[in-house]
């Protein structure tokens, strides 16, 4: 008797992902500065995003930038359970609301 789950329940490695998404409501603080979107000012309402060993913010705007005082490690603790997976960056943009 195979052992594995059928494939349309089976989850995706991390190595099958492109990233991972969360949203972030609040500031962000980090080293006692709050974390200002570089292009309009925004400081809530972020899109986490871990991809490549990196994180990037995304503002409401849709303006990203890279946040190298964070890491994978951080992400994971914060994140949590993945509720959808999406083809596309557009189709989770939408899932969240962005």
């Amino acid at each position: 008797m195979d052992d594995f789950l059928p494939p349309d329940l089976r989850v995706l490695s991390h190595d099958q992902l492109g990233g991972r998404i969360m949203p972030w409501l609040q500031p962000l603080v980090l080293d006692d500065d709050m974390v200002m979107c570089s292009a309009c000012g925004a400081y809530r309402d972020w899109l986490v995003i871990s991809t490549q060993d990196r994180i990037l913010l995304r503002c409401r705007a849709g303006h990203q930038q890279p946040e190298p005082r964070l890491d994978t490690a951080w992400y994971n603790r914060h994140a949590r359970p993945s509720d959808a997976t999406h083809a596309t960056f557009e189709d989770c943009l939408r899932h969240l609301g962005h």
